[in-house]
Order: structure tokens, then sequence, then C-alpha cells
């Protein structure tokens, strides 16, 4: 009785099987420790819970490591007949505010990561320090996302995570979002955006997203090809299975943006990698302002391969350049290193 009992009580039942040597035991006990440094209580939802990635044994995780997989090989690489292996994958189109315990206007700092299947280390979407956090003026406002810096893949085991912080007057910051927030239990409409929330601490924070199926990996850069120009506006991304679904790249009106480009310089997008579905198109929306002040718009219709486009936006001349990449998944693809990165190939 006092055995099923225990077993009934005990949140670590995985500690009472047999093992098969000294060791093994002590890498379960080491992850159960861990689990625990990184549970805590909810105070918004009163709930005790891990705030960090832990759906494997943890005992040796580095939870700061960045990911250092990238993705190949060239699409014109790619022959016709390994098409149909390329892996889904999702881009993430906007974090916003959606509810705030405390009065705006509100200095937001911290980081916002995702975990995808294929190697679970940090892929940051969000990351400001203390000394450079992002001013929240009202209720649904966007975070002015960096990343990722690579395709996001292995969808159906991935998180994100969350770490903000609300800059305080003095040295004493509080918590404003922190914890896990699971997106691959189930397959989400490749038409439709995807809304999941996390309630924590001060907040509830929504993250939108979009699946691409059979995904390829567009890099991109834009130049000015004709001396220096001030660059006043935006620089928006979608695709043509989802046109009115945009994602920011580049907005100058975000603290810390640059503006000035001198001849063959390229604009720092905040975010410079979108995923696309095979077979339809990748579409840039230019907003902005000449040097003449007059408001310009201009949308690129960009199909896969093509690495190049070149066009007059008002008194600006614009070079757009795109490296397309496949995204293969760890059970169709090889791994090869090359120094510290493992690239994803057919």
């Amino acid at each position: 009785m006092l055995q099923q009992r225990f077993l009934q009580e005990c949140p670590y039942t995985d500690l009472t099987v047999r093992f098969r040597s000294w060791e093994e035991k002590v890498v379960a006990i080491l992850n159960v420790v861990r689990r625990r440094e990184i549970t805590e209580r909810n105070p918004r939802t009163h709930w005790e819970g891990p705030t960090r990635f832990c759906g494997y044994n943890i005992a040796f995780f580095d939870f700061e490591r960045e990911s250092r997989i990238v993705h190949g090989p060239l699409l014109h690489d790619i022959p016709p007949s390994r098409h149909h292996y390329l892996d889904d994958s999702v881009n993430v189109i906007t974090i916003k505010v959606a509810v705030s315990d405390v009065r705006f206007p509100i200095d937001v700092y911290g980081t916002v990561l995702a975990r995808d299947g294929y190697d679970h280390r940090c892929i940051y979407v969000f990351r400001r320090g203390r000394d450079a956090p992002q001013h929240i003026t009202k209720k649904n406002c966007m975070l002015a996302l960096t990343g990722p810096n690579r395709a996001l893949g292995g969808i159906y085991n991935m998180c994100f995570e969350f770490h903000l912080k609300i800059k305080g007057d003095g040295e004493v910051d509080e918590d404003f979002s922190k914890g896990l927030m699971p997106c691959g239990s189930y397959r989400p409409s490749t038409r439709i955006p995807s809304t999941y929330s996390l309630h924590s601490y001060l907040s509830r924070m929504d993250l939108m997203c979009m699946l691409v199926p059979y995904a390829l990996e567009a890099s991109i850069g834009v130049n000015f090809l004709n001396g220096e120009s001030t660059f006043t506006g935006k620089i928006l991304a979608s695709t043509s299975a989802s046109d009115s679904i945009k994602m920011v790249l580049y907005d100058s009106q975000v603290d810390g943006a640059k503006k000035e480009f001198g001849s063959g310089g390229s604009v720092s997008l905040r975010r410079h990698v979108v995923s696309v579905e095979r077979g339809q198109d990748l579409l840039l929306h230019f907003y902005m302002h000449d040097s003449y002040n007059k408001s310009r718009r201009l949308k690129f219709v960009i199909a896969n391969g093509v690495e190049e486009r070149i066009c007059d936006l008002g008194t600006y001349k614009l070079q757009v350049k795109i490296i397309w990449k496949g995204i293969f998944s760890q059970q169709g693809a090889s791994l090869r290193s090359i120094g510290d990165d493992l690239v994803l190939w057919s």
C-alpha cells in the first residue's frame, strides 16, 4: 500500500525504474534537479510549470547555446526528384503585447527565442539588452523582431521561450513575460495564420505564425546603387500563398534603424530570412519617401530561384538579392560539419 501511494503521489516516478548502471541513475536524477530549477509558479495563472525547454533529458543540456545549423544545398543544386522531400517550415509574422497589467508606456527588453525540432538550440526572434529596450506605447504594439536568422524546421517539435522584462526607474526590473509556448501540437492551416498566446506574469503575449509546406529558405539583401541615400519607410515581405499576411523586415522608425546609406550600401534589415513554399512567389513591399520626400510604393514579385532584381523607385535605384536554399529534415538529409556549423544537405 505504501508503494502504491508513493507511485501515485511522487512526481518523479521515472526514478523508481531499475537502472542498468549507477551513471544512468545519476543522469536521471540530474535531469530531475535541472527540471526543478526551471520550474516556477506563474503568478498570472497560478500554475507551476517549466519556463524553459525540457522535452527530453536536460541533464547536460546547454540552454544558452545557439543553433549552428544552416540549410542547404542551394535551390539550383537540388534535383527535381528531391523537391518532394522538402520539409515544412513556419514564418513568425508578429509578436504583440495583447494585454499588459502595467500602464503604458513601458520599456521592454529581453529575449524571445524559438527551438525547432532539428537541434532545440536557441534561434533568437527578439533580443534586446537592458540598455536598449523597446518603447511600447499601446496595446497590441508589435515587438520589433530581429529573427530568426535561419528558416525554422522540425516544426512539430517546436516551442518558443519568452524571457521579457520591464525596465524600472532604478535597478529593479519586473518580469513581464516568462514561459514556454509550444507550437507543434497540431498541423495549422497553410492559408490562415495561427495565433498562440502566453499568459504569464504581467502580460498576455500573442504570437502569429503561418505554416509553409515544402519550404525554401529565402535570404534577402537590399542595396542602393546610385549614391548616398536617406531611406525613410518600411520593407515588408509576404508570399503569393498569403499576400495579405506581411512580415516587417525593416522600419526606419524603430530605434537604432540605420537610415543613411552610401553608394553600394546595403539596408540593415532587422530580419532577412523568409520561408517560401516551393512554387509560390516571394513578395517584397516597399513603402518609402524618396530624397524629394515623395511617397513611393513598390511590390517586387520574385519567383523561386530568381537571385537578383534591379529597379528604379523614385530617385533610388534598388538592387534586391536573394539566396535560395532547400529546407530538409534530418530524416531526409545528411548532416555535414563545416567548422562549428551543421549543414543540412539533401
